[in-house]
């Protein structure tokens, strides 16, 4: 995943100091940027020790992350007790009492109140703040952020989700659908261009339910000719039909797309209320499958209630069969609040743990040989920061990671390199 990281402004050693963790999502690293860029615009110091304020951006997607973000408030407050720690995100909207009540936690800042300034000023400022409704109107305020970096930027032009999958938490945390104005998208783009940036990832809680996304993205492409974009998750029954005649068409649009599957056993996937069925989903995949190598990454949960062996093994061989190429397996977890909270019949620990693993396996699998099948071939990328055992670290369209072997850095934007060899989890080219 891509982070936003901030340059530090010109300042005296006196400004107010400040520290960022974000747990979770893109679209929280999203977040967290762009509460970066306001605090530094306003004179905070971003620090990595001794900050006077430290903001967690939480996420509450899971049991576990749940978990995870307490942990994490914990230990930073007994790493910095002096500090004022404010929590925000998705656990923040959910539960924020929960948070408040936490030692150490001085502000709690919900959905909408991260974007709002006056709240943001009174937060750090350990000011209490209330937390309002996740799912009032509101229009779609989130700020560019002004303080990036990498070659591959974030774009945030969609929030909230209206879908109400009965296992999820989304649509009661960040609240209802909203789009960013194609014009606003376009200036923030230009921008990201302008400070050299060589891909735009174009994100959103559920980006499929941006309008005309394909005239958008071509919209985008219009910019300038040295740069490419890249499309993060969108829910398969919302890909726009033109889209995916772009793939493989338009060479600056990344062969890369994020189609969560969730189960292949038609009965659960009516159960989940995801709105479309196994071979509406293997539809779909043969149709991008088409358009050449296309790295296809899925979202598989198991152990949801009434999963039975059946059940699983339909989602098994459903990806196996699939031209899937990279697959995230989650185990179920119960969020409050929502439908599938009342179901019964939840698979016991131990066969959930045991299809988690099985699935990781085959995914595993198909991830190797996908990347494995580009070897000899050439592939257009963008340089990522870091460096490995063999060369600094770029990134194809297609969304595998490779080890650049050249004496010189002096490409920019997005260029070509010759694949020949693997190393680890990545590929080497020249």
């Amino acid at each position: 995943m891509t982070e936003a990281v901030a340059t530090h402004p010109e300042g005296s050693s006196k400004a107010p100091r400040v520290s960022f963790f974000t747990l979770g999502c893109r679209l929280n690293q999203y977040d967290t940027a762009a509460l970066r860029a306001r605090l530094l615009g306003e004179g905070y110091r971003e620090v990595e020790g001794g900050p006077d304020v430290i903001v967690v951006n939480t996420c509450t997607v899971t049991g576990r992350a749940d978990q995870e973000a307490r942990q994490l408030l914990r230990k930073l407050h007994r790493e910095n007790p002096e500090a004022r720690l404010v929590a925000t995100g998705c656990y923040a909207q959910r539960a924020p009492e929960e948070l408040r009540a936490m030692p150490g936690v001085s502000a709690v800042l919900g959905s909408a109140e991260r974007e709002d300034p006056e709240s943001i000023r009174r937060a750090v400022a350990g000011e209490a703040v209330p937390v309002g409704p996740g799912r009032a109107a509101r229009p779609f305020a989130t700020p560019a952020p002004l303080h990036v970096g990498r070659s591959r930027a974030l774009l945030k032009i969609q929030d909230g989700c209206d879908s109400f999958c009965s296992y999820c938490v989304v649509p009661y945390v960040r609240g209802r659908s909203r789009s960013l104005p194609a014009t606003e998208v376009l200036e923030r783009a230009g921008r990201l261009l302008e400070a050299g940036f060589a891909e735009i990832v174009l994100t959103g809680a559920d980006l499929g339910s941006y309008p005309r996304l394909a005239s958008l993205v071509e919209s985008i492409l219009a910019l300038g000719p040295g740069h490419r974009v890249r499309l993060s998750s969108i829910e398969p029954h919302k890909m726009d039909p033109a889209l995916v005649g772009m793939i493989g068409a338009e060479p600056r649009l990344c062969r890369h797309l994020h189609l969560p599957l969730q189960s292949g056993s038609n009965r659960i996937l009516g159960a989940m209320r995801r709105g479309y069925t196994r071979e509406g989903y293997g539809g779909l995949l043969d149709r991008v499958a088409a358009r050449g190598p296309v790295g296809i990454g899925a979202d598989v949960i198991v152990g949801f209630p009434g999963e039975g062996e059946a059940e699983f093994v339909d989602t098994l061989r459903f990806v196996e069969r699939s031209p899937i190429t990279f697959l995230h397996v989650f185990r179920y977890s119960s969020r409050p609040g929502t439908a599938a909270a009342r179901l019964q019949d939840v698979p016991p620990d131990s066969v959930v743990r045991d299809r988690a693993e099985r699935l990781r396996a085959l995914g595993e699998a198909k991830t190797r040989a996908f990347r494995r099948s580009f070897l000899g071939a050439t592939l257009p990328v963008v340089w990522e920061r870091g460096v490995g055992r063999r060369g600094r670290v770029a990134m194809s369209d297609v969304y595998v990671s490779i080890e650049v072997e050249r004496e010189t850095e002096d490409e920019g934007g997005v260029f070509e390199v010759r694949v020949h060899d693997e190393e680890g989890d990545r590929l080497v080219a020249t």
